[in-house]
């Protein structure tokens, strides 16, 4: 519903009010490619680890690559639309190269997808920050081992202990907190947690998991077990795991 929304509001800022029909097909491909720019740009920012300049680099460059792609792409997408609705315009793309060139060209050409590139960075990072400094604040009313943590799941909140946690399952944007008895689902950063439980007796073992390490039953070469459930043990994380229970896995 809301990219019929940003689709229509587009079409009808291009047109100031005339020819509307040319550029709501126009704008079928344009929208549709911008979707795919912030649905590509938050599956990565959701994987990010910022305590590195390196990494702010590699997807300063993922983001710049990522915006010529689809730029280069676009004129293709934009003619197929005009071929189903107005096959008799003379296709934009004409015997253009796919791989476009010339600085200011690329600039202006891309700016639609570099548009919804940055506003779909800067909402995302507000809404992490934001549900970090609740789940920070949350942690920080309920010190101890024994604390509470107040979780939001949709409009309704929850009140559990870090003791009944079995463990945190990372599912991109969101995690899902397992305890014996219910899962709950919150829209919060699987890194910011490993950041703030880590003192509280959770460990991080694979890219999507954080093991509360009081329920860990057994611990193998590549899994651990916690009541009622298997968790892989990441290979980057095997000797993070060894270190931590000073032993070899």
């Amino acid at each position: 519903m809301v990219w019929l929304i940003i689709w229509f509001v587009e079409s009808l800022l291009f047109s100031w009010g005339r020819d509307l029909h040319f550029y709501l097909i126009k704008n079928i491909a344009i929208v549709s490619l911008q979707a795919i720019v912030v649905y590509v740009n938050w599956s990565v920012l959701s994987r990010i680890k910022w305590d590195k300049p390196i990494h702010l680099i590699n997807y300063a460059v993922f983001i710049v690559i990522l915006v010529y792609l689809i730029f280069a792409i676009s004129f293709q997408t934009i003619d197929f639309s005009f071929s189903l609705f107005f096959p008799e315009i003379r296709k934009i793309g004409g015997s253009e190269s796919w791989w476009p060139t010339g600085f200011w060209r690329i600039l202006s050409g891309s700016a639609p997808y570099s548009i919804a590139l940055l506003v779909s960075t800067i909402f995302q990072l507000v809404v992490s920050k934001r549900n970090s400094s609740e789940l920070e604040m949350d942690i920080a009313e309920n010190p101890g081992s024994n604390g509470i943590l107040t979780l939001k799941d949709g409009k309704t909140i929850h009140r559990i202990k870090k003791t009944d946690i079995l463990f945190v399952e990372g599912l991109k944007e969101y995690v899902n907190w397992h305890t014996g008895e219910q899962q709950i689902i919150t829209l919060h950063s699987l890194r910011k947690i490993e950041d703030l439980l880590k003192e509280e007796g959770f460990l991080r073992i694979h890219k999507s998991f954080i093991v509360n390490t009081s329920h860990i039953n057994t611990i193998k070469y590549n899994w651990i077990e916690v009541p009622g459930k298997r968790l892989p043990i990441g290979r980057s994380y095997r000797t993070i795991v060894s270190k931590y229970f000073h032993t070899d896995i």
